[in-house]
C-alpha cells in the first residue's frame, strides 16, 4: 500500500501507474527473453494444420502461455485478492481517484504485450555489436551465441499475445469489479447541480445574470470563438465539455456520457421554451418558485425530488 499511495495521500493511489510501469519494465528485463522464446517455439501460425477452423476474431492456440497465464494472471489476481488493494482500487468512493485508477490499469492491460515482447534497445545494441564483432573476427569454439535459436517477433505475434489476454477469463473478471454506472452517476450528478443552480440564478436575476462558474479569461475566448452571449449558454457550454475531458471520460461510459449531453441539452431548451411562452416568472424570490440551492422543474415549481429525478431517474 505504501508504493501505491507514493506521491499523494493515502487512498489516492498516485504512485499506481508508476508502480504498474515498473512492474512491466522489471519482468522485461529480468523475463523478457524466456517470453520471447515462449512465444517463438509455441506461437501457431494461421497455416498450421487445425489453426484454419479457429474464428477470425478469436486468438490463435497457445500450448504455453507465459504471457498470460505467467505474467498477466498472477498480477490481477494479486490486485484481486488483497481487500486493502482492491477497495482502494476499484471502490475509492472519489469519481476522480476511480478514473486515474482505471486510466491507469487500462493502459497497463492494453500495452502489457507489447511491453513484455518488445526487444529492448539495449539488447538490440548489443546484438548488433555482436554481428559486427563475428564479421571482423573468426568464429571462436567458445562463441556459441550466434548458434542459439533466435525467436521472430513480428507485430502479428505482438497482436495475438495482447487478444489472449483481453480473452482470457481472468480478464473478464477483473473487468467486472469496476462499478463504472456509479462513476457516471457521480459524474452526471456534478453536472446535474451545476446547471441546476444556473437555471436557478438566471430565473431570479434574469437572462443578464452572470451564472458561469469558470474563470472570466475563458468565458470572454467562449464569446469570442464560439458566439454565446449569455452567461447561462456559457456555463451549458462548460458543462458539456467537461464531460469529455480527458480526466473524465472512460471509453466503455461513451454511450451514457453521450446521453447525459443530450439531456442536459433537453433541460436547457425546455428552460428556455418555458421563459418564452411565459410559464416561468423571472425575479421571483426564495418565496416563489425558485430556491437558493437550485433544484428547478421544467414548469416553474421548485420540487427537488422532480428535476433530479428527471436527470438522474434515466441514468440506469
Amino acid at each position: 500500500m505504501g508504493r501505491l499511495d507514493e506521491g499523494g495521500s493515502r487512498g489516492e493511489c498516485a504512485g499506481l501507474f508508476s508502480l504498474l510501469d515498473d512492474i512491466a519494465f522489471s519482468i522485461a528485463s529480468t523475463f523478457g527473453s524466456v517470453l520471447q522464446l515462449s512465444e517463438g517455439i509455441f506461437a501457431v501460425s494461421k497455416n498450421d494444420e487445425g489453426v484454419k477452423d479457429v474464428p477470425t476474431q478469436s486468438p490463435l492456440p497457445m500450448e504455453v502461455d507465459l504471457v498470460t497465464c505467467g505474467v498477466w494472471v498472477p498480477i490481477a489476481t494479486a490486485l484481486m485478492a488483497d481487500t486493502g488493494i482492491r477497495m482502494a482500487i476499484f471502490s475509492p468512493g472519489i469519481a476522480s481517484i476511480l478514473q486515474a485508477n482505471y486510466t491507469a490499469l487500462d493502459t497497463f492491460l492494453s500495452e502489457l504485450a507489447v511491453s513484455l515482447l518488445r526487444k529492448s534497445s539495449s539488447r538490440d545494441c548489443s546484438d548488433k555489436a555482436g554481428e559486427s564483432g563475428s564479421n571482423s573476427s573468426s568464429f571462436s569454439e567458445d562463441n556459441f551465441e550466434s548458434l542459439y535459436f533466435q525467436p521472430i517477433i513480428t507485430n502479428e505475434t505482438i497482436k495475438n499475445a495482447q487478444s489472449r489476454i483481453y480473452q482470457h477469463e481472468k480478464t473478464t473478471e477483473f473487468a467486472k469489479k469496476w462499478n463504472l454506472p456509479i462513476y457516471y452517476q457521480l459524474r452526471f450528478g456534478e453536472c446535474c447541480t451545476r446547471l441546476n443552480k444556473a437555471l436557478v440564478k438566471t430565473q431570479r436575476y434574469g437572462w443578464n445574470s452572470n451564472v458561469f462558474t469558470g474563470a472570466d479569461t475563458l468565458a470572454s475566448d467562449m464569446r469570442h470563438k464560439e458566439g454565446f452571449e449569455l452567461s447561462l449558454f456559457l456555463e451549458l457550454y462548460d458543462i458539456l465539455l467537461s464531460l469529455w475531458k480527458a480526466d473524465v471520460i472512460l471509453r466503455p461510459l461513451t454511450h451514457r456520457f453521450l446521453r447525459g449531453a443530450v439531456q442536459l441539452l433537453g433541460r436547457t431548451i425546455a428552460f428556455v421554451k418555458d421563459g418564452l411562452e411565459g410559464s416561468i416568472k423571472f425575479g421571483e424570490d426564495r418565496s416563489g418558485s425558485a430556491t437558493e440551492n437550485g433544484s428547478l422543474s421544467i414548469n416553474g415549481d421548485a420540487s427537488k425530488s422532480s428535476v433530479e429525478n428527471e436527470f438522474i431517474g434515466e441514468i440506469g
